[in-house]
Order: structure tokens, then C-alpha cells, then sequence
């Protein structure tokens, strides 16, 4: 409950885009002003599979059907993916500052909160947790090759940026507040056609963090954009950025991995503990420990699911009405398909853009998306979906800065 309630509340009083194809617009206008503050994050959930009727029964509360389940069961292939990217940045520049005594050189201050799920999954995992054990009554559930992973983390840190090209580099401090993963290697349930016994088969591990205090861990991540152009003919550059961000190692002060490698058999007593849920989710420790052959407590070394996206900008100066963008995005994270994405900007006044776009990876497939963005003198307003008429995921985007 703590989780889901953390993902609603970002959700709807702090959601915005700092990787997104909102999309970015080079200006290599000098800011005069000064100072400029930015507010930015994504909130995002995508699914090769799971219906966001279902998600969203999960993140507000509602009833799942009998239909729901269904149609989203006839979605899976063997192996299925989902994840969600929650996050939100504010961040500082100061372009009076001339850092290393270079009149380019700008002070950057920033801090975020990110929150990172992901899972690939089987389809007969799907179908047990749905509905429920009945549908494997003299059968085989497999499992094999599911794993799941999930981290919340904060960050701050400070850093320098070029007050022209905007490009710019981030050397941040984190602190990780939660940890979890898992990993199903050959793995199965086996029911008997009685229903009398239940045999399961765990060659597996999972780890989590398990510290006492609020972070688990601390660790170092560096944030890079650098933007370069190329010239397309006399008048005309064509603008580039290759962006990095949370790429960087946490310690975790105390884990507890577990290692299962061994068949369980389950007597009619204990199945009826097992499919009310009784024994799972009320003691989920207990549950842990029962079915581990092995657990290791102890300090790690983990990477951040950090994100790296290259992208060919817009054109703020450009006198073209439209201009077309592209690029491709990656995580460091198995589940995550390195995504394809493309669009066509059009700006019919000086102070606004429309656009639309379409991607395909992820967490998911083909994805459809629009924006609209405002641009004033002194304040930029951005809103827009990467994900419009998917039916197994949602995006909301907003982008607010302000120059004094």
C-alpha cells in the first residue's frame, strides 16, 4: 500500500519529463537573466501484455473482472514484460557564476527522487496469479525465466554547464530507500488432479535490502548531456544531444539474498494457507525463509538503472514551420528493450509548439504520443503523452521552467 500510494501522489502532484521526446528544444541564446529553475520528472507504466484496466484497478482501486482478465491473458506470449518509471527533478542554473574562470561555464544544482520497477514474466505466472490455481489442476504452471526488480532512490548534486550550448555535467550523491529482486531460473507448480498436493520446484534467488534506516545505501551517479550540432547546408545546423543520467554504483549496507535450489512439497493442510494468501502475503518473511535453502546476509555493490537517449533536437532559431525529430533510448535493465522514437514538430506561432509521435520498445511495443508546449519570455510550459491510445499503458508529461 505504501508503494502504490507513493506512485499516486507523484503521479498527480509532481509529474513531468526530464528524458522524454516532449521533445527538447536547442536555444543557444545565452540567458541574460541570469537564473533558471526547472521542474521536471515522468510518470510512466508500460506493458507488453497486462491490460492498464488492470493497472489501474491496482494504482486506484476497482474490481477486476472476469473480461479483464481475460483479454489481457490473450495478450501474453511466453514471455511478457512491464515496468514503470517514476520520477521527478527540480534542478538550478545559475548563469551569472563563471566557474574555472571560464565565461561559459555556468553553476548547475539539481536533485530528484526516481522510483524504477520492472518484470518479465510467464504467461502461466500471469495465469496463477489471476486465476488462481484451478486452470493448473493436473498440470504444470512454469515460471521459468521470470525475474523482477525494484528501486527507489534519491539524489542532489552539483555541477557545470555551458551557458551556450547548454550542454552540461552532474556529479550527484545518492541515497537508495528501497531494494528488491529476484530471479526464477527453472522453476515450476505442479498440482495433482485431486487437488491434494501441491509440488513446486524453486531454482531460484531474490535479495532485498534490509537495513534499518530510511536509505539503504548511498552511492555516487554522474548525470552527462552534451548537445554538438552539424551543418546541414549555409544557414542551417542540425542539433544533437546524447544524454546520461544516474549512471553511477550504490553500496547497500545490508542485504539479505535468498537462494533456493530444491523441490517443496505442499500437503492439503498447507494448500488451503496457500491459495487464501494466508501464508504469503501476511507473513511474507516466514514465507521467505520456508522456501530458501540459503540466506546470505551482507553489504553489496549495485548498479542504478541508470538512462542513456540520443536524440536530434529542435530548432529553436529555425524559421521552418516543421521539423522533424528522432532518437532511441536505453536503461540499464534487462527487461528494458532499447526504444525506437521519431516525430514531427510544427510551430505555428512564436509562442507555442504541437507535435506528435510514435515509439516502439521498452517495456512495451508500439506506442503512440502528442505534446503541445507554450513558450513566453520568461516562462515554458509542456504537456504531453508518450502513450495515448495503448491499451497496456499510460504516460502523463509535464515540463515547467521559469527564467529571473
Amino acid at each position: 500500500m505504501k508503494f502504490i500510494s507513493f506512485i499516486w501522489l507523484i503521479s498527480i502532484s509532481l509529474v513531468g519529463i526530464s528524458q522524454s521526446m516532449l521533445p527538447l528544444v536547442q536555444d543557444t541564446n545565452v540567458n541574460q537573466l541570469g537564473h533558471e529553475i526547472s521542474i521536471s520528472g515522468v510518470g510512466d507504466y508500460q506493458s507488453t501484455s497486462i491490460g492498464k484496466d488492470i493497472t489501474r484497478a491496482f494504482f486506484y482501486g476497482g474490481l477486476i473482472d472476469e473480461s479483464m482478465k481475460t483479454t489481457s491473458s490473450s495478450r501474453h506470449d511466453e514471455i511478457n514484460r512491464f515496468g514503470i518509471d517514476i520520477n521527478s527533478e527540480i534542478e538550478y542554473r545559475n548563469h551569472n557564476i563563471n566557474l574555472f574562470k571560464d565565461s561559459l561555464k555556468g553553476l548547475l544544482l539539481k536533485g530528484g527522487v526516481y522510483n524504477f520497477s520492472s518484470i518479465i514474466y510467464s504467461k502461466d505466472l500471469f495465469d496463477m496469479c489471476f486465476f488462481g490455481n484451478e486452470i493448473f489442476t493436473g498440470d504444470t504452471a512454469y515460471f521459468t525465466g521470470s525475474q523482477f526488480t525494484n528501486m527507489a532512490f534519491q539524489k542532489i548534486g552539483m555541477g557545470w554547464l555551458n551557458k551556450k550550448t547548454k550542454s552540461s555535467f552532474n556529479l550527484n550523491f545518492i541515497g537508495v530507500t528501497r531494494y528488491l529482486n529476484g530471479l526464477f531460473n527453472e522453476s515450476y507448480l505442479f498440482q495433482s488432479q485431486n487437488v491434494d498436493s501441491l509440488e513446486f520446484l524453486l531454482h531460484g534467488e531474490g535479495e532485498r535490502a534490509n537495513s534499518k534506516g530510511y536509505f539503504k545505501g548511498f552511492g555516487l551517479a554522474f548525470d552527462m548531456d552534451y548537445r554538438f550540432k552539424m551543418k546541414k547546408n549555409e544557414h542551417d545546423f542540425v542539433h544533437f544531444q546524447l544524454l546520461l543520467r544516474n549512471l553511477g554504483v550504490v553500496y547497500l549496507n545490508n542485504t539479505d539474498k535468498y537462494l533456493a535450489n530444491d523441490i517443496t512439497s505442499i500437503e492439503s493442510l498447507k494448500i488451503d494457507d496457500l491459495l487464501n494468501s494466508t501464508s504469503i502475503f501476511n507473513n511474507p518473511d516466514d514465507f521467505a525463509n520456508e522456501i530458501s535453502d540459503t540466506i546470505v546476509t551482507k553489504g553489496a555493490f549495485k548498479l542504478l538503472p541508470a538512462m542513456f537517449q540520443f536524440t536530434k533536437l529542435i530548432d529553436n532559431n529555425s524559421s521552418h514551420k516543421f521539423q522533424g525529430f528522432f532518437g532511441f533510448r536505453g536503461y540499464l535493465n534487462n527487461a528494458y528493450v532499447p526504444m525506437l522514437f521519431g516525430g514531427l514538430d510544427y510551430k505555428p506561432s512564436k509562442w507555442i509548439r504541437l507535435g506528435i509521435q510514435g515509439s516502439y520498445g521498452g517495456f512495451s511495443q508500439l506506442r503512440y504520443g502528442v505534446y503541445t508546449a507554450l513558450q513566453l519570455n520568461h516562462f515554458n510550459l509542456g504537456l504531453a503523452s508518450e502513450n495515448l491510445f495503448s491499451k497496456t499503458g499510460e504516460s502523463i508529461i509535464i515540463k515547467l521552467s521559469c527564467a529571473f
